[in-house]
């Protein structure tokens, strides 16, 4: 066999080989040569490597709107606490107790001192039909001047309990003492016990007698108080009262209120001024004023209850219902709707609602509370 063709078969495939790598080469080249002048950027052109920017909306240009020149409002500081007994702002905090001080009430005592400063008064009979208040004061700081201070019932202790606040009096009945002393109450006695703190006033004693001329101050009970070793703060001043400044509409017209107690007995009448938004006093046939300054007595809200009273003993000495349920009024802007009370115990507090059970809101301002005889005549126009 011939050898030749051999040969020929090997040299053909070295020639392919090199077209081939010829071939491979000629395309890098015309390869790396594009991608140069890709590369090659005018200096006047963007790098490639900035982002482009697609066109947007031409925002409009903002305007600014003429404005009025404003004045900052004035800021009213919130209160720092209110009156627990009138709903009324203090300049302060405020956790000091309360003094419920006995007043004599009849036509030989007034006008009687520093009644106008109190925040509320009690009035109810003491024996026959002569009445007593009790003058409940949340701050004596400033109160000058207080009395004829005079003795205690127990229902007038029943009731300095609803605020547990320091009993002031001249003494006391017997039972009143008793339960005073077996319950280990706080209270100022100005005939045993804190007689530095009380005195005789002079012209009372030669002009209106004896019994109508013990006098306090409100700085003299701070201080007795402070010796007795007595707590003259408190951690609670929920005495069960709520206040609203809104008007009361609701209600029959009471211009005027007259509070009997018995029938033919004492009379007290609270006429209403509508300037003022107050009712003020009349008793003993005068208007009521404080022997203090002249000013008049007047009150916000008005509450008469009905309370099963009777005579307990030889003596007069009457029992009145403290606990349990009865039937009253409340009035404030001379308007007058009837109410309901009760209390659960002596250490209780009062709670005071409509004919519907609804809470009773007080207005803002002082508070006179008649605890009247059951039966006994009231009327109001």
């Amino acid at each position: 066999m011939s050898r030749e063709p051999k040969r020929l078969g090997a040299l053909g495939t070295v020639i392919m080989v090199l077209v081939i790598l010829g071939i491979i080469a000629a395309t890098g080249f015309v390869a790396w040569l594009c991608i140069d002048m890709v590369n090659q950027v005018p200096e006047n052109s963007q790098s490639t490597d900035q982002a482009v920017q697609l066109p947007t909306e031409t925002a409009e240009p903002t305007v600014e709107m003429p404005t009025e020149t404003t004045v900052p409002p004035t800021t009213v500081p919130a209160p720092a606490d209110i009156n627990p007994l009138t709903g009324e702002a203090l300049d302060a905090v405020s956790d000091s107790r309360p003094y419920a001080i006995m007043i004599n009430n009849t036509t030989k005592a007034v006008p009687q001192c520093g009644i106008s400063q109190a925040d509320m008064i009690y009035e109810i009979v003491a024996e026959g039909s002569v009445t007593r208040f009790m003058a409940i004061f949340d701050e004596l700081s400033d109160v000058d001047v207080i009395g004829p201070v005079r003795s205690v019932r127990p229902y007038f202790y029943r009731v300095a309990q609803h605020y547990g606040a320091i009993l002031t009096s001249a003494g006391g009945s017997d039972e009143a003492d008793s339960l005073i002393k077996k319950e280990g109450y706080n209270r100022l006695d100005g005939i045993a016990g804190a007689g530095s703190a009380f005195y005789r006033d002079q012209w009372r004693r030669e002009n209106k007698g004896f019994e109508h001329s013990l006098m306090t101050t409100g700085e003299k009970l701070a201080k007795a108080a402070e010796k007795a070793g007595f707590k003259t703060t408190t951690e609670s001043s929920d005495y069960g009262l709520s206040f609203t400044a809104e008007t009361m509409t609701t209600g029959e017209t009471a211009e005027q209120i007259t509070v009997w107690f018995y029938k033919n007995g004492k009379k007290t009448v609270m006429n209403y001024n509508e300037e003022t938004g107050l009712y003020a006093m009349y008793q003993h046939g005068a208007d009521s004023v404080d022997a203090n300054d002249k000013s008049p007595i007047t009150f916000r809200n008005v509450v008469v209850l009905e309370a099963d009273t009777h005579v307990k003993d030889k003596k007069g000495h009457l029992e009145t219902q403290m606990t349990g349920t009865g039937k009253g009024y409340y009035a404030r802007d001379g308007k007058i709707i009837p109410i309901q009370w009760s209390r659960e115990s002596n250490s209780a507090k009062y709670v005071y609602t409509d004919l519907e059970g609804n809470p009773i809101s007080f207005g803002i301002g002082k508070t006179y509370v008649a605890i009247t005889p059951d039966g006994s005549p009231f009327s109001y126009k």
